[in-house]
């Protein structure tokens, strides 16, 4: 898995908000959707049957779609792609970001693109502070 799919999977975490709600996983076999009906908005890692562990599923993808409404919106090439692109979606259209990823879509915006406010939350300007030491 390349770093920046590490890093925006990682960034939820470090910033206090719930990625299990956003990204999901499945193999490429699970013909269900209900995995994933009831996310309004999210990232879908999909895998091979050939995997062996479970656990595998969040670093070894064989596909990414963008989630939109509980339905697959489109396919990705790679989780950072899908990630940008559903950002850039979201904001492009004024939609609200998901409640659940809030402080990851507004770092995405105010930080590593430099859009919107210039006011961070305070856990934002910590980030940043982190970072840029």
């Amino acid at each position: 898995m390349e770093v920046r799919s590490l890093v925006l999977r990682g960034l939820p975490v470090i910033l206090g908000d719930d990625p299990s709600a956003f990204f999901k996983a499945c193999f490429d076999t699970d013909g269900e959707d209900s995995l994933w009906s009831d996310v309004p908005v999210g990232i879908l890692c999909r895998e091979q049957d050939t995997c062996t562990h479970v656990q595998s599923l969040h670093h070894h993808t064989s596909s990414v779609g963008i989630i939109l409404e509980g339905k697959i919106a489109m396919d990705a090439e790679n989780l950072s792609q899908a990630m940008y692109i559903l950002f850039g979606l979201t904001y492009a259209l004024h939609l609200n970001y998901p409640k659940y990823m809030k402080n990851t879509f507004d770092f995405i915006q105010q930080i590593l693109l430099n859009l919107g406010e210039s006011d961070l939350t305070p856990k934002l300007q910590t980030l940043r502070n982190q970072l840029a030491m």
